[in-house]
């Protein structure tokens, strides 16, 4: 049995309900907002507190649905973002920094602490990835974003566009191996989708069924599976073996 997962998604229970009645394994939940991609602010932090709220209590409670700690990093520069990271790693299960800038996206590409690069393509002409970033993505194990609520709330003019970056980052993927993450981005119910939709959807821009259920299933589950034994690297390649 295949386990689907949403990695990003607006920290509320409503949403944790409903994604568990649409069929969801889990989920990567954003405090004070989910990083939405439409947000101009280029040099914010949202992560949730060390601590757990009464609201998250809840969410555990009354639903079987795991969700994990995810932290959106906007970074006005790579200084900027790499100091991010570093300050936030510890706080969250999930960090994804919202890409779009060329510098960010390959500075997020080259840093393994690093989970997700948030929709490198955002307002660009292109996908926001060449082939050394790509490269760099999938030594660090980086996984890059196709956003599906960035993809059907664009103008309907411009769906080819987004469309066309979709593809593209698909060919690289194939060529050079990074992980590939499909998301909601949702702020709402409307924005969640059944995984079987977002497969059938996934045929739009590319994907076969088989690399559309990796973007949904293996890469969210690899990545909780690398921040879980984060803590036990010494140093990139050597682990501590308990």
């Amino acid at each position: 049995m295949i386990l689907f997962f949403d990695f990003h998604v607006k920290d509320d229970p409503e949403l944790v309900k409903e994604a568990d009645r649409l069929g969801y394994a889990g989920l990567t939940l954003f405090s004070n907002g989910n990083g939405n991609n439409s947000n101009g602010n280029e040099n914010k932090v949202e992560v949730a507190s060390g601590e757990t709220t009464n609201q998250e209590n809840s969410i555990k409670k009354e639903n079987p649905i795991k969700t994990y700690k995810g932290v959106f990093i906007s970074a006005k520069n790579p200084e900027n973002m790499r100091q991010k990271v570093k300050k936030s790693r510890k706080n969250a299960d999930v960090i994804m920094v919202r890409g779009g800038d060329q510098k960010i996206n390959r500075a997020a590409c080259e840093d393994p602490q690093v989970d997700i690069l948030s929709a490198p393509y955002l307002k660009r002409r292109d996908c926001g990835i060449n082939h050394v970033m790509a490269k760099k993505a999938a030594l660090n194990e980086v996984a890059v974003e196709l956003n599906i609520k960035y993809l059907i709330k664009t103008n309907s003019y411009l769906h080819y566009k987004v469309l066309s970056h979709f593809r593209e980052i698909i060919k690289l993927k194939r060529k050079y191996g990074f992980p590939l993450i499909i998301t909601s981005d949702a702020e709402s119910i409307y924005d969640l989708h059944i995984p079987q939709d977002l497969i059938a959807l996934s045929g739009c821009f590319g994907m076969d069924r088989e690399e559309a259920e990796a973007a949904l299933s293996e890469t969210p589950q690899k990545i909780i599976e690398r921040s879980e034994t984060r803590d036990k690297v010494v140093v990139d390649g050597v682990k501590i073996i308990e």
